[in-house]
Order: C-alpha cells, then sequence, then structure tokens
C-alpha cells in the first residue's frame, strides 16, 4: 500500500498491456498504482505486482466496491479509465469520492449518441437528421417522414455493436423479428468518405490532432472483411478542416480538461463535413500503435500522465504525421470454423503485429469491430502508400492463414 502522500492513480483496465502497460509509465514518472483488471485481460497483467482480477468486471459490481473500499482509506491523484464501457461509471465513483478528472455530465454527453448530436447540432455544426427510439413507433415514424437508408444504434452502443443499416422493408422486417436495444437511436443514412480526428485535450484544450480515413467501413467484421485505417500526413489539404471540425465540436460538448478523444466524421461528395460520433477515449482497434509508429506519441500514455502528474507536459503542436512518416493499421476477423494456422513472417513495412486467435480454436465468425484476430501496424511514406501496403498485406494473410469449416 502507498503512502498517503504518495502521487497515486487507481485504474479500471479493460486494455491489452501491449497498449496500455501501466506499470512501465507509472515507474518512470514515480506513481503508486492499483489495476483493477477484468478477468479476460488480466493473464496480460498478472506480472504487476498487486494487479487484481475481476472475472464478473463487466457485469457484476465488486470493482465499484472495491473502488470504493481502495480510496476511501488510501486517497489517490486519479482514477482512470480507458474502456468507453468505463467512463460512466468512472465518473460517477469521481463524483461520490471527490477525486479530480472527468465528471457525469461530460462522460454523458460523449456516450449518450443522442445527446451528444442534440448539442452539436445546436451549436451549429451539421449531423445526420437524428431521433431518440423509445418506442417501436418513433422509428416507423421517422421512416414516415425520412425514409430510406437510415441507421439503428444504441445510444450507448462502442464498436458498431447492435448497428443496422435499413436500405428497404426487408431489412425493417429482418430488424423487427429481434429485440431493439432498450435506448436506441435512428439516423439518416450519410453518403461519404469517414475520417477519424485522434488527439489530445490537456489542461483544457486540444494540444495534438492526428487524422485517418478507413479503408472499408466498422460493419466489416460481420463479412469477415478486414478492417484498416491510414494516417493522413499534415500536407493533406483536408487535415487542416478537419481538425478545426474536431475541435468545434469538443467545443460544442462539456469536454474534460484532460482527455484522449476520437471523432468520427464524413465528408460527403456535397464537401460537407458530417458528424458520426466522437468519444472521450481513445481510439480502438490498432489507432493509438499507428499514432506510436508514424509520430513517437503515444495517446495512452500522455492521457494517463496527464492525470496522474500534475502540470504533466503534454506534446504540441501535431496536427496530423509528418510526410513521409505515414502509417495505417488494418485487423482481421475470425470465420466461421476452425482456426489451424496464423500466418508468420509478416512484410518488412510491418511495425508491429498482434495476434489474438488461438491456433485449434473453432470461432463463430466476427462479434465486434474492436474484436480482432490478428491486427498490424503498416508504415508508409504517404497515405496512398500506406493504402497500397495494407492491400498487399490483405493478399499475404489470406494466403498463409488456413482454416477447416
Amino acid at each position: 500500500m502507498r503512502a498517503s502522500s504518495e502521487r497515486g492513480a487507481v485504474v479500471l483496465v479493460d486494455s491489452d498491456y501491449a497498449d496500455t502497460p501501466y506499470d512501465k509509465w507509472a515507474a518512470d514518472a514515480g506513481i503508486g498504482l492499483e489495476l483493477l483488471v477484468s478477468g479476460s485481460r488480466f493473464p496480460q497483467y498478472r506480472h504487476v505486482p498487486g494487479a487484481r482480477c475481476f472475472p464478473d468486471y463487466r457485469t457484476g459490481g465488486t470493482l465499484e466496491q472495491a473502488v470504493l473500499e481502495t480510496l476511501s482509506t488510501t486517497p489517490a491523484q486519479s482514477l482512470v479509465a480507458r474502456a468507453e464501457s468505463d467512463l460512466l461509471r468512472a465518473a460517477r465513483l469521481r463524483e461520490v469520492l471527490g477525486v479530480p478528472g472527468q465528471n457525469w455530465d461530460s462522460a454523458l454527453a460523449f456516450r449518450d449518441k443522442v445527446l451528444m448530436k442534440t448539442l452539436v447540432a445546436e451549436a451549429g455544426l451539421a449531423v445526420p437528421d437524428f431521433a431518440p427510439i423509445r418506442v417501436l413507433v418513433d422509428l416507423l415514424a421517422f421512416l414516415r417522414q425520412h425514409g430510406y437508408p437510415v441507421v439503428v444504434k444504441p445510444a450507448y452502443g462502442s464498436g458498431s455493436t447492435g448497428t443496422h443499416i435499413l436500405r428497404g422493408p426487408e431489412d425493417l422486417a429482418r430488424l423487427l423479428n429481434g429485440p431493439l436495444p432498450e435506448y436506441a437511436q435512428v439516423e439518416r443514412f450519410v453518403t461519404g468518405t469517414m475520417y477519424v480526428v485522434d488527439g489530445l485535450v490537456a489542461e483544457g484544450e486540444p494540444v495534438t490532432s492526428f487524422v485517418s480515413r478507413y479503408l472499408n467501413d466498422c460493419l466489416s467484421y460481420r463479412s469477415g472483411t478486414p478492417l484498416g485505417s491510414t494516417q493522413l500526413t499534415s500536407d493533406d489539404p483536408l487535415v487542416p478542416r478537419l481538425v478545426d471540425f474536431a475541435h468545434r465540436v469538443l467545443d460544442a460538448l462539456p469536454t474534460p480538461r484532460c482527455t484522449s478523444y476520437h471523432l468520427e466524421v464524413f465528408h460527403t461528395p456535397e464537401d460537407e463535413l458530417v458528424l458520426c460520433e466522437v468519444a472521450s477515449r481513445t481510439g480502438g482497434a490498432l489507432t493509438a500503435a499507428a499514432i506510436r509508429a508514424a509520430s513517437g506519441i503515444d495517446l495512452d500514455r500522455e492521457w494517463f500522465l496527464a492525470q496522474a502528474v500534475p502540470r504533466h507536459p503534454a506534446p504540441r503542436g501535431a496536427t496530423g504525421v509528418e510526410p513521409g512518416r505515414a502509417a495505417g493499421w488494418v485487423v482481421f476477423y475470425p470465420r466461421s470454423g476452425q482456426l489451424e494456422a496464423l500466418p508468420q513472417d509478416p512484410p518488412p513495412f510491418v511495425a508491429e503485429e498482434r495476434h489474438r486467435g488461438t491456433v485449434g480454436a473453432t470461432y463463430q465468425g466476427g462479434a465486434k469491430s474492436g474484436v480482432y484476430l490478428s491486427g498490424y501496424v503498416v508504415t508508409g511514406g504517404d497515405a496512398a502508400q500506406v493504402e497500397q501496403r495494407v492491400d498487399e498485406l490483405v493478399q499475404w494473410y489470406a494466403a498463409e492463414s488456413r482454416w477447416r469449416d
């Protein structure tokens, strides 16, 4: 147990150790650490002294009890939570315990897509036409007014789980065969290219921003198609415009003084920018790893230290990665069947690889956009070269992996 005068952080952990080696970051900064880890991730953190495993992390209440007990007897400077599903409960715990950081109103504005879009629209920024679905008639009324296509998704969802694109009556009939989420929303389908702005807010202002473009879309996991992304270099003419849009969205919301953020925005054929959604946390899949490979900046590390260390000097000034130093990522989802072999020895332009799959295990296809089987960080001189190399990697992966139906 750390002394009460020592700098300390209690961390809710539901991320891979490769993304968040909190013990290394804490040791470098002289921070006392309490890790409360989900059962599925705990084997990766077992080596960290004092790390505690919570098998019911996502469904039970023992985690909240542990935080209340720990911080009631040993005050901490920060309560850190990275996972989207942890943001609301971490915010409420901070308020109960008087710990600084993101509060409930802020977390809710970033978590509740209906509230989020309401606030952004009130600030004069473009969002799709949308409506909450509190009863089924709300969906049917929206369709009568706006027609097809529309998107239906949970208002508190993440990773595209529970998202449905309705292009006509047949899709509606399939949706109505199953129960809708308890709190859902519907919005007009937006045609356009999906861009992402990832960055860091420190001391109440955005200090670092990176822009990327999706390759395929976030529903790729359902068809077994790889999902990828490529970073845009700072000389791309869209970069300053997208970053400015992101900053105006952050201004429209009760953005915490310290956070990473992940904003998805459509660029339409009419040259309009339309918000998809924004989260007050680091992007999923290998977003942070690709930014780190291209810029040397680790958003998760900087976010953690900014919360745990007073006046931590956050990196400033980056708006897109430097020309000649682009990177991207691609993730592959499981098929239905038994995995017999994973690829080995990736091409030299791969800066990092992750394998979550188990050879010999049987899978039932993709479950969520962030739950991948294998992932790779790809480097290149610019977005076009990264995209070309992602295409090469997709062909290589298909040839080298083996499945039994």
